[in-house]
């Protein structure tokens, strides 16, 4: 790999702009100089950390975890950007995956959180459960009910409590299909529902 020779030859990499963002809120919000920094990080004088994060040196690839654990940033994410830093010829979607479906993965995991209103770790053991199936069956649209089938359902299980486990007998299929058979529309149905 060819070192670059400009000063300023990582200035444009995201592990610079990371670790320069991770210095400037670890200041902010936790009140820890580049000063602290540097010497929790073994260093000695902190002009190195500011070469970094200007990108006149690169992050060193050994110290990406810990710089990501001090500097509280996402340390896959970190470690990545270092990687590509340093080692910006490798192919590394090829490897790591690409960007994009990272994005839409965590656009759908925010989605899902917005629907319960917090974080999917905090949902408990029985909706954990019930997702896992959701995703393991590759044909859930047709196990899975819709909200408009929930109520009539619901009036199935709470009229015939051992649906859920043993189905419904043959009389009672029969009994639906023959209130439903040749009927114009719902107002027709008998009010068992």
């Amino acid at each position: 790999m060819k070192e670059p020779t400009s000063d300023t030859a990582y200035r444009d990499s995201a592990a610079a702009r990371m670790l320069a963002d991770g210095l400037a809120s670890a200041a902010g919000e936790r009140g820890l100089s580049q000063r602290a920094l540097a010497k929790l990080l073994g260093y000695k004088q902190s002009v190195v950390l500011s070469h970094m994060a200007l990108g006149r040196v690169p992050i060193p690839l050994e110290r990406a975890m810990q710089f990501a654990d001090l500097l509280e940033l996402d340390k896959r994410d970190f470690l990545v950007a270092v990687l590509i830093q340093r080692l910006p010829d490798v192919d590394w979607t090829a490897i790591i995956g690409s960007g994009a479906a990272k994005e839409k993965a965590s656009r759908f995991v925010s989605g899902l959180e917005t629907i319960a209103r917090g974080k999917l770790d905090s949902l408990d053991a029985g909706q954990h459960a019930v997702m896992r199936e959701v995703v393991a069956d590759r044909h859930a649209g047709e196990r899975w009910l819709s909200v408009h089938e929930v109520p009539t359902v619901a009036r199935l299980r709470e009229l015939r409590p051992t649906i859920k486990t043993e189905g419904l007998s043959a009389e009672d299929n029969e009994a639906i299909e023959t209130a439903l058979k040749g009927l114009s529309s719902h107002e027709d149905l008998p009010s068992i529902f």
